[in-house]
């Protein structure tokens, strides 16, 4: 199938390594322009993600520093992509997980900053590309949260309490921009193999008293298929719902967890 996406303008958020970069490597085998990005501290693994995409498809995405917490910063990576690659067909917005904890944990500035980087950056994000969009008559807006919105996670409430409002805003755009032909979807990770799991794995094994791989041995126990998700896998998914080859599915949730979630 032609996804029709060769020559499209994709940007990929935060996007130097794990999901990101993943969803980041299945749009340039598409052949679409890719801009990946990545906050200042991790410029280096940006370059090395650069490269290993370049190598995998033979389409070299453009890279960018950016700091989603900083208004500043995504108002010129927006600017830098249509200056440099053409107007933004489709947009990725993925953020960094906020840190794990029980609710006394967390004080006021736990609370905003998981906000302003697990919500407000997505709404800055799409603030600034809708023109762009607008633009084309048409665009693609992915939002991607986790399996928490269907099902919420023990010692995630930052992530789940965000992640929602990630929902509520996405399913309200949806209706928003529809006669723009803009279409806009959720996507969540269920378990997918990414260093995030690797370290929350290993903080619940610690706490369990029991070697990691003793506990990934019990766990994907209670997954129907066995395993954890790939990273390319949620690329493709996140691929297709950018792709021309969805014309229809918008205001949705979707996620990739193998069965994972029993809530409806």
């Amino acid at each position: 199938m032609d996804l029709g996406l060769k020559d499209k303008v994709v940007l990929c958020m935060a996007s130097a390594a794990g999901l990101g970069k993943g969803i980041a490597t299945e749009m340039a085998r598409e052949g679409a322009k890719v801009m990946i990005c990545t906050a200042e501290p991790f410029k280096d693994q940006l370059l090395e993600a650069q490269a290993e995409i370049e190598k995998e498809t033979g389409n070299r995405p453009e890279t960018f520093l950016c700091d989603v917490n900083k208004a500043e910063d995504i108002e010129a990576l927006v600017k830098h992509t249509v200056e440099t690659l053409g107007d933004i067909y489709a947009l990725v917005n993925m953020c960094p997980g906020p840190k794990p904890g029980p609710f006394v944990s967390f004080d006021d500035a736990a609370w905003e900053g998981a906000f302003e980087m697990c919500l407000l950056s997505y709404v800055r994000t799409i603030r600034a590309v809708l023109p762009s969009m607008k633009r084309l008559g048409g665009g693609r807006i992915v939002n991607s949260t986790s399996s928490s919105v269907k099902d919420c996670l023990d010692n995630l409430i930052l992530s789940n309490t965000m992640r929602m409002g990630v929902v509520g805003m996405s399913k309200t755009l949806a209706s928003e921009v529809g006669k723009d032909n803009i279409l806009v979807n959720v996507i969540g990770p269920g378990r997918i193999g990414t260093a995030r799991i690797e370290n929350l794995n290993k903080m619940r094994a610690d706490k369990a008293g029991i070697s990691v791989a003793d506990y990934e041995k019990e766990d994907l126990k209670k997954f129907p298929m066995g395993r954890y998700g790939t990273i390319d896998e949620y690329g493709r998914l996140a691929t297709w719902l950018c792709s021309e080859a969805n014309t229809y599915v918008s205001g949705q949730t979707i996620l990739l967890d193998g069965a994972m979630t029993r809530a409806y």
